[in-house]
C-alpha cells in the first residue's frame, strides 16, 4: 500500500486571508452534577495565564464554586461563597481580574430587599476577603444582577438594578472604587440619560479602558422597545454623561428578553454584540463603536445563521496584534443548542466561524464565556446541561493558509497528534489530524493511502 504524507504548516503569526478557532486540549469536564454544580460557568485569566472559572451550584446548599489551573492542572473545586450567604444563581455571579487581583460579585438573598456583596482576592484566587456590601443599605429598594469590570490600576466598577420592593421603577447603577473595593462612589444612576427605563431582567456589562473611561453596555425599555445601548465615563465612573441607542432596527417585545449586550476594548473603538429580534427572527449583531462619541461604523449580523434563536453572546479581544475579536453564543440549528464561535476583525469582517463546543456528546451545550490568555490562544467554557456538567476548553486561533514549507524537526517535539475537535488521537489513514509542537507551532496533515 502506498502512503502519501500531505503536510500543512501553521505558522505562528496569524493572517486575515484565512483562519480558525480550534480547541488544542481534551474537553476537561471541570464540574459534573447537581451535588457538584454546573450552572453558568465564567472564566477569567490571572496572573502566568492561569485560568480561573467559577460556577453557581443550585441544588441545596447553593454556593459558589472554583477551580483554578496551577500550571499543570485544575485544583480541587472549593465553595468561594458558601450557602449562609445565600447566592443566587439568576444571571449571576460575575467574576474580574486584573493580573492576581480579582473580584467576585454576587446577589444575596439574606435580606428581604436583596443585597449585593463582593469578595477580593490579591493571590489570584487562592484566597478571598470577607465579604464587602456593595448596594445601599437601604430598605426602599431592592438589588439585582450585578456586574464587574477592573480599571488599569486594579481598582473594580460594579453596575447592578435597583428597583423599588414591589419591582418597579428600575434603574441601572454604577459604583467605583478607587481603594481596592473598600469604600465606594455615590451611586450612579445611569439609566437617566435613556428613555424609558432599563430591561428588568438584562444584565448589564462593562468596559473599560485605561482608569478613566468606563463604558456600561445595557438594555433598555422604551415603551417595549428593547434596544441595547451604551454610555460612557470619562471619570473612572463616578458620573456617565452620555449615552446612544446602538440598534438600528427597533425590537419591539412585550416582556424581558433576558439578553445582555457585550463589548471588548479594540484600539480607540469597542466591538459590541447583543440581540435583537426586531426583524421577526433573533439574531446576534455586531458594531465598532467610537470610544469617543460612541458612534457605530455598521449594524450586520454576526454569523449568517437561519437558526431561529442565536443568545448568551460573550466577547474576546486579542490584547495585542492583531486587533480582532472572537465572539461565543449559543444557538439551536438542528434540533440540540451547541456553542458556537465567530472571529471578527476591526472592520466587522467574519474571518471564521463554526461549532466550539464537544459535538461527540448528546445534548445542549449552553451559557458559553471566554477570556484571552495570551499570543493567540483563548480559554472557554460552557454547560454541557444534558450531562449536568461544566466543560473547559483551551483553544487557538489559527493561520489555515496552506504552506508547503517542513516543519524543522531538528529542533521541534510533537507534544500529541489531536483531531479537529482538540481530542488526542492515534494519527489514521485518509483523516486530517493535527500535530502539536513543543514550540507552540501547530501542523495540519493527512496520510493518504
Amino acid at each position: 500500500m502506498r502512503k502519501i504524507l500531505f503536510l500543512l504548516f501553521f505558522p505562528i503569526l496569524l493572517s486575515a486571508q484565512g483562519v480558525e478557532l480550534n480547541p488544542t486540549t481534551n474537553y476537561t469536564v471541570i464540574s459534573s452534577g447537581p451535588s457538584e454544580g454546573y450552572d453558568r460557568p465564567r472564566v477569567i485569566v490571572t496572573a502566568n495565564n492561569n485560568p480561573f472559572i467559577i460556577w453557581s451550584k443550585l441544588s441545596s446548599p447553593k454556593s459558589i464554586r472554583a477551580r483554578k489551573w496551577n500550571g499543570t492542572t485544575f485544583g480541587n473545586a472549593v465553595d468561594v461563597v458558601g450557602s449562609d450567604l445565600m447566592p443566587t444563581g439568576f444571571i449571576g455571579p460575575e467574576i474580574a481580574a486584573k493580573g492576581d487581583t480579582v473580584y467576585l460579585i454576587f446577589e444575596s438573598l439574606l435580606h428581604a430587599n436583596h443585597v449585593i456583596y463582593l469578595k477580593k482576592s490579591f493571590d489570584g484566587g487562592i484566597t478571598f476577603s470577607d465579604t464587602i456590601r456593595v448596594s445601599e443599605n437601604s430598605n426602599t429598594h431592592k438589588f439585582a444582577m450585578p456586574n464587574v469590570a477592573v480599571r488599569v490600576d486594579g481598582n473594580p466598577v460594579i453596575s447592578y438594578m435597583e428597583c423599588l420592593p414591589n419591582w418597579t421603577d428600575w434603574k441601572q447603577t454604577v459604583r467605583t472604587s478607587f481603594d481596592f473595593g473598600q469604600t465606594f462612589s455615590s451611586p450612579a444612576d445611569v439609566s437617566a440619560l435613556t428613555p424609558g427605563e432599563p430591561c428588568d431582567c438584562c444584565q448589564s456589562t462593562m468596559v473599560t479602558n485605561g482608569n478613566d473611561d468606563v463604558l456600561l453596555l445595557f438594555r433598555n425599555n422604551d415603551n417595549n422597545v428593547r434596544n441595547s445601548y451604551i454610555a460612557k465615563s470619562n471619570d473612572g465612573g463616578i458620573t456617565f454623561t452620555s449615552a446612544q441607542d446602538l440598534d438600528d432596527v427597533n425590537w419591539v417585545f412585550n416582556s424581558c428578553p433576558t439578553s445582555s449586550p457585550v463589548g471588548a476594548v479594540n484600539n480607540d473603538s469597542i466591538m459590541i454584540v447583543r440581540r435583537n429580534g426586531g426583524s421577526g427572527v433573533n439574531k446576534l449583531y455586531k458594531s465598532n463603536v467610537n470610544m469617543n462619541d460612541l458612534q457605530k461604523s455598521y449594524f450586520t449580523q454576526l454569523d449568517a445563521s437561519n437558526a431561529p434563536l442565536q443568545d448568551k453572546a460573550e466577547i474576546a479581544s486579542f490584547k495585542n496584534s492583531p486587533n480582532w475579536s472572537v465572539v461565543v453564543w449559543e444557538e439551536n440549528r438542528n434540533g440540540v443548542k451547541e456553542c458556537f464561535y465567530s472571529i471578527i476583525d476591526d472592520n466587522g469582517a467574519n474571518l471564521n466561524a463554526g461549532v466550539i463546543s464537544d459535538t461527540s456528546i448528546f445534548g445542549h451545550k449552553i451559557e458559553p464565556d471566554i477570556s484571552h490568555v495570551y499570543d493567540n490562544n483563548f480559554a472557554i467554557v460552557y454547560t454541557a446541561s444534558t450531562q449536568h456538567e461544566v466543560h473547559f476548553i483551551f483553544a487557538s486561533v489559527l493561520d489555515i493558509i496552506l504552506n508547503t514549507s517542513e516543519v524543522n524537526s531538528q529542533n521541534q517535539q510533537i507534544v500529541k497528534s489531536v483531531d479537529f475537535l482538540g481530542k488526542t488521537i492515534t494519527p489514521e489513514g485518509n483523516k486530517p489530524f493535527l500535530n502539536i509542537y513543543n514550540d507552540g507551532s501547530v501542523e495540519r496533515k493527512i496520510i493518504i493511502e
